[in-house]
């Protein structure tokens, strides 16, 4: 907390001696995601924030969660060091109402509902798109608490490219590679990493492989297809075991992680795409999409010596194997510039199937759903938007949904007004419906209602942005974990009835010299399992982030950042995990610039939790203490 009260002070002062700045602007980002049309944000009714290439830069993210802990209402959860399972909730909403995209395509599994962004390279990030709210509409089920959208770069003018290398302690190592251009009506943009850390203790390790590729054609008729392909294959260690405080294994929240010597997890996932457009008059154009998505989980615990093996087979092996297929056209219609319409088709098939030396499951669904969206922009000040949509499921029927949102434009205050609602529906897992000895195939879909309502205010010529949002958020048929199963001793789901969530969210940023910029965002949340009486689990009644960036000189960058949160209440052993306050610097200087075919060669640092602060953001999985990295990265 007195690292928050340091900055605060910081940017006060920074302000007052900034008052005689020079007048600047900051271009307003255009978004795809919330409409899925390209859009200027000030004519969005919904919540949305964009991490831009430029950010990425700046703080030198090592991996996307790192980029999404600065977004005002997201809460990111890393279950112990580098490379181990992280989670996305928003709003209060956990990580399976959280739809997570890279460039369009789910990539949550459909056994564990979550996304695992471990293995995406930022360097090849060209922004990323959060829209908070319910986006059930037009993204049908698990769009809940909103969209996390993960855009790539496209490759466009000569060739260039780059190569980088990091190292650091925890015996971490990172190399990252890429180039990009576009020749004639062909566009392409290639990527591959490497990444490997020891951990913090032993059975710790972290080793992971990824490559990535788009190549585009440009035809006739502002007419365009892209091919678009990210594979990876990570292996992590797993060095904690769950025990209770008897000693017994204890499912599934770990009391007393004791250390595990041979655990650990394989992971391979294939995501391809196929994307075609065409916009051949200026009242229509159309899109089609051909998604699909692989991915295998292999799990292996040898019997561990000493510990007490309750449920044989106590060599574990086990595979999870899953499968999606989408198909997806959307067609938009135009009126002059006051009107658009869109109508949307979406088929989609999963599979899942679980097998090993213990009980498993192998499961087929189908989705087919369609939708239709209106925007209408009146005298370039109201802008409303409106859709609804109807999905069928295989298993659990039809369900119907819709959105409205609104935003007001005073110009000549700097001034926007906004207001969205929409329903929402959430299809359970496979593994909540499925798993052995804890899976319910009673569970029904969750239904969600929200809304939101906020004020954006610009001032000093724009150098300062603030923004204040109101939301809610109402549950019905929650699903939840964990209560007593018929097979003891293990635990299960259940609808649970009604929840609810709501709360405040501020953003500011500021330039406050046109060297020295500072943000500080402040998320507050209350929620109630209306059954119970009781906080919903892993969520901070309060939230901060703030930061700091200075450019000393054209070459130099510096920044500091601190999240905090405060404790949160766990769903076994009636509990709290502390909060916590982590603090971030880094920088980078370009040592060489335009030297024959090398165009730049810079020295980049980041230090993640400086004050070595002892944490879990997952309780019984401590994080890293203070960890840095260091490297150079060269571009030509």
């Amino acid at each position: 907390m007195r690292a928050i009260g340091v900055m605060l002070v910081l940017l006060l002062a920074w302000g007052a001696a900034a008052a005689r700045a020079e007048e600047t602007r900051k271009m307003e980002p255009v978004v795809v995601t919330a409409t899925t049309v390209e859009t200027p944000a000030e004519q969005l009714g919904a919540t949305v924030s964009v991490i831009t290439e430029e950010d990425f830069r700046t703080y030198h993210y090592v991996t996307v969660q790192d980029a999404l802990r600065s977004v005002p209402g997201l809460d990111v959860r890393q279950s112990g060091s580098l490379g181990t399972t992280t989670s996305i909730s928003i709003r209060g909403v956990d990580p399976t109402k959280v739809q997570v995209l890279i460039d369009g395509v789910r990539v949550a599994s459909p056994t564990l509902g979550e996304a695992e962004l471990s293995d995406i390279s930022p360097d090849l990030i060209d922004r990323i798109e959060i829209i908070r709210g319910p986006q059930s509409t037009l993204y049908g089920a698990d769009a809940i608490g909103g969209v996390v959208n993960i855009i790539t770069k496209k490759g466009q003018g000569p060739f260039s490219g780059f190569l980088s290398q990091e190292i650091g302690n925890y015996d971490t190592f990172r190399t990252q590679t890429g180039f990009s251009g576009s020749s004639g009506r062909v566009d392409y943009a290639f990527g591959a990493s490497h990444t490997e850390s020891a951990g913090r203790s032993r059975n710790d390790d972290f080793d992971n492989n990824a490559v990535s590729g788009r190549i585009g054609l440009a035809l006739p008729g502002d007419s365009a297809l892209a091919f678009i392909l990210r594979y990876n294959r990570g292996e992590t260690r797993l060095p904690v075991r769950s025990v209770d405080d008897s000693g017994e294994p204890f499912f599934p929240l770990p009391i007393r992680p004791v250390i595990d010597v041979d655990a650990r997890q394989e992971s391979e996932t294939l995501v391809t795409s196929l994307d075609g457009r065409t916009h051949p008059v200026p009242w229509w154009g159309s899109e089609l999409r051909l998604s699909r998505y692989e991915n295998t989980v292999g799990f292996q615990d040898p019997e561990d010596p000493g510990i007490p093996c309750l449920f044989p087979p106590c060599d574990t092996i086990s595979q999870i194997d899953v499968e999606r297929r989408e198909a997806e056209w959307i067609n938009h219609f135009y009126v002059g510039t006051w009107s658009t319409s869109s109508i949307g088709l979406v088929s989609r098939g999963e599979d899942g199937d679980v097998s090993g030396n213990s009980p498993g499951f192998s499961k087929r669904t189908s989705t087919e759903a369609g939708f239709f969206e209106q925007q209408l922009r009146i005298l370039e000040r109201l802008f409303l938007t409106g859709g609804a949509r109807v999905e069928h499921h295989s298993v659990f029927g039809t369900e119907a949904t819709g959105r409205g949102s609104a935003a007001f434009v005073i110009k000549e205050t700097g001034t926007r007004l906004r207001a969205s609602g929409g329903s929402g529906f959430r299809v359970p897992t496979f593994n909540e419906l499925y798993f052995p000895g804890f899976g319910n195939p009673a569970l029904k879909p969750e239904h969600s209602v929200s809304f939101d309502a906020g004020l954006d205010q610009r001032l000093w010529a724009n150098r300062i942005r603030l923004a204040l949002t109101y939301f809610e958020n109402h549950f019905k048929d929650l699903v939840v974990c964990c209560v007593p199963s018929p097979t003891p001793p293990f635990s299960t789901t259940t609808n649970a009835g009604r929840a609810n969530t709501g709360g405040l969210e501020f953003a500011s940023e500021a330039d406050l010299l046109d060297s020295l910029t500072a943000h500080l965002n402040y998320t507050y949340t209350e929620t109630k399992d209306v059954a119970t009486g009781r906080w919903l689990p892993r969520v901070p009644r309060h939230s901060w982030d703030g930061g700091l960036t200075w450019r000393p000189t054209r070459r130099a960058s510096l920044f500091a950042q601190v999240y905090a949160i405060t404790r949160q209440w766990e769903t076994l052993g009636d509990v709290y995990n502390s909060g916590h306050t982590r603090v971030d610097i880094g920088g980078q200087y370009r040592l060489v610039e335009r030297a024959g075919r090398l165009q730049a060669l810079d020295l980049t640092l980041r230090v993640q939790n400086l004050l070595n602060e002892g944490y879990a953001e997952v309780r019984g999985f401590p994080a890293l203490g203070t960890a840095f990295l260091v490297g150079l990265r060269a571009s030509f």
